[in-house]
């Protein structure tokens, strides 16, 4: 399984965006009330995290001194009161932060995941489905810290930072320069590890993303993994960016650890310069014993708010380079995006036509040629020819999952384009080769949790498909329980409910591309003669290998090279002595071999 095809998740973008943070700003207008509730409730806590210290001066200054005993107990009771009060406000905050980050992700993910639904199938093809997972479970999650963990608190930190200031100046000026004479040391520390961090972080999230796609893609292709005996080498290779992306984390640690232990030594500096500095001034009599015990306590609480702003700095560079990414996943346009001014017709009737259509997945190398031909309301037309001819590209173009370079594709005289996406794909039903069903019970996958959609409709088209005994054959009928990826029923039984699933919307075009290549020949003879009855008046493009099943089509159009080299009824192919006679005089030949 290659990965080379995997876009590096490099953040090329700065530490701060004023620009993402003004548009993820506009995710928390609705809940603005909140936010300044939370922002309130913090600047009071802050505030009241500064009374304990001063207490604690008044008390060995003015009671303990002094030897007053019941003032001392009145001032312990307003010590614990100013404890509870901090206790309280802090838990409001916090429960007011995580309220607002919940409802802004519910928010941003249900944006993101309507994107994603929105997108062409040419999208997915290119995009690894492990960092689409990325964007919308984890880059989420790291905006959510962003504010419930950094922005709004930075301001709290701060209060408490200018708080505390003001506070050491009004005890003694002399004592707070000795404290703010240390504070160049902490800039460069922060600067240096700032630097550092946000290196760090981004070869963090850029590893986390390919081992996300690459463990995604290993596990989807699971089967086929083990089919070609590929467990020991996919296993090194997980192991090898395993490793890196353990590497990044660590290289991200290694700076924390250094810098946080820095913070502290010039903490510890800055105390034993008060104590030095204040216990002489306190034993020459120019200092009260309380004012440098509150020093000491206002201290300590001034390089914690020093510590935590480290710790905002790299929740914010994660969270600038997670919207980064989410940003530029939800800038992605849409390739085929629903018209302006969609046009339908009011009953469709099936009508198709290909005009001159021309189409590459890559430019220049052409799938499709020059692509004309018209099929008429109730007929039946057949599509072959060999592997890689543009069968299938054709059925993708007609049900707008992808979009022809040059032509028109009109049905009922409307080009496609004009139709609304949803419209488009209710009127054309596919039934593909590689049927995908969801976790849930057959009667949903059936109906695809669409609630009107009665079970007696579904009863209904599964008795004109005879296939009623294919679903009592299962342990709970209509309730049996689908596992993921449908992988508790066989490849035909998925496609006797890709039948069903189509059929119950009753489309104007019923395409069958290979839908009968995994069934086995008795249900192939029950499933041809309910769809000889509901395909009658119902324009049908059936695209087959096995050529016998064919044969009753009006038309069959052979397909070779992108073009269309040959058209006819069955024995009117026959009669040309063209590829077609080739094609079935081949299978008839291989029948026969193995018979």
């Amino acid at each position: 399984m290659a990965i080379s095809g995997l876009v590096d998740d490099e953040i090329q973008g700065k530490t701060y965006d004023l620009r993402l943070m003004s548009r993820l700003l506009r995710y928390f207008r609705p809940h603005v009330g909140l936010l300044l509730l939370s922002l309130g409730v913090l600047m009071v806590g802050s505030l009241v995290q500064l009374v304990g210290p001063y207490l604690t001066k008044v008390a060995i200054d003015t009671y303990i001194l002094e030897g007053d005993a019941p003032g001392l107990k009145l001032l312990a009771l307003l010590y614990i009161v100013a404890l509870i009060c901090g206790f309280l406000l802090q838990y409001l905050r916090v429960y007011l932060l995580q309220l607002t980050g919940q409802r802004v992700m519910l928010r941003l993910r249900i944006e993101i995941f309507e994107h994603i639904l929105r997108m062409s199938q040419s999208f997915f093809d290119r995009t690894p489905t492990g960092r689409l997972t990325t964007r919308a479970i984890q880059d989420v999650e790291v905006i959510n810290e962003l504010f419930t963990q950094g922005v709004i608190v930075i301001f709290g930190d701060l209060v408490t930072l200018v708080g505390i200031a003001v506070v050491l100046f009004w005890m003694d000026w002399r004592l707070a320069f000795v404290v703010l004479s240390i504070s160049p040391l902490i800039v460069v520390a922060t600067a240096a590890y700032r630097v550092k961090a946000r290196d760090a972080y981004r070869g963090v999230r850029r590893h986390l993303a390919r081992l996300n796609a690459y463990l995604q893609e290993n596990l989807a292709g699971m089967t086929t993994v083990q089919l070609f005996g590929r467990e020991e080498e996919n296993f090194r290779r997980f192991d090898e960016m395993n490793q890196e992306t353990r590497n990044q984390h660590l290289r991200s640690i290694f700076y924390s650890a250094l810098f946080f232990p820095c913070v502290e030594v010039i903490a510890a500096s800055a105390l034993g310069l008060v104590i030095w500095y204040g216990g002489g001034r306190v034993i020459q009599g120019y200092l009260l014993p309380g004012v440098l015990v509150a020093f000491l306590q206002y201290m300590r609480r001034f390089f914690q708010p020093v510590r935590d702003l480290a710790e905002k700095y790299d929740i914010l560079q994660a969270a600038m380079a997670a919207s980064e990414r989410v940003f530029e996943l939800l800038d992605t346009p849409e390739e085929l995006p629903n018209p302006g001014r969609p046009r339908a017709p009011a009953n469709p009737q099936g009508e198709v036509r290909f005009q001159d259509v021309w189409f590459a997945y890559t430019p220049n190398e052409w799938v499709l040629r020059g692509i004309t031909f018209s099929v008429q309301p109730g007929e039946t037309v057949a599509l072959v020819g060999a592997t890689g001819g543009g069968k299938t590209s054709l059925i993708g173009l007609l049900n707008r999952a992808h979009e022809p370079q040059r032509g028109k594709i009109l049905l009922d005289g409307v080009e496609v384009r004009l139709w609304r996406k949803n419209e488009l794909r209710r009127h054309v039903g596919v039934v593909p080769q590689e049927v995908f069903l969801l976790s849930g019970s057959l009667l949903e996958n059936l109906r695809r949790w669409n609630p009107q959609i009665s079970e007696d409709r579904i009863r209904e088209v599964t008795e004109s498909l005879h296939l009623d005994n294919f679903v009592g054959k299962l342990p709970n009928g209509y309730g049996t329980e689908i596992r993921e990826r449908g992988e508790n029923l066989s490849l035909g039984q998925r496609q006797l409910v890709a039948f069903i699933r189509v059929l119950l919307y009753d489309p104007c075009i019923l395409v069958l591309d290979e839908a009968t290549s995994s069934i086995d020949p008795a249900t192939e003879m029950l499933i041809e003669e309910g769809i000889e009855e509901l395909t009658h008046g119902r324009t049908s493009v059936i695209i087959a290998h096995r050529l016998s099943t064919i044969q009753r089509a009006d038309r069959i159009l052979v397909l070779h090279r992108g073009k269309i080299w040959e058209e006819g009824t069955h024995e009117a192919l026959l009669a040309q002595n063209g590829i077609y006679r080739r094609l079935y005089q081949l299978q008839m030949e291989n029948q026969n071999r193995f018979q």
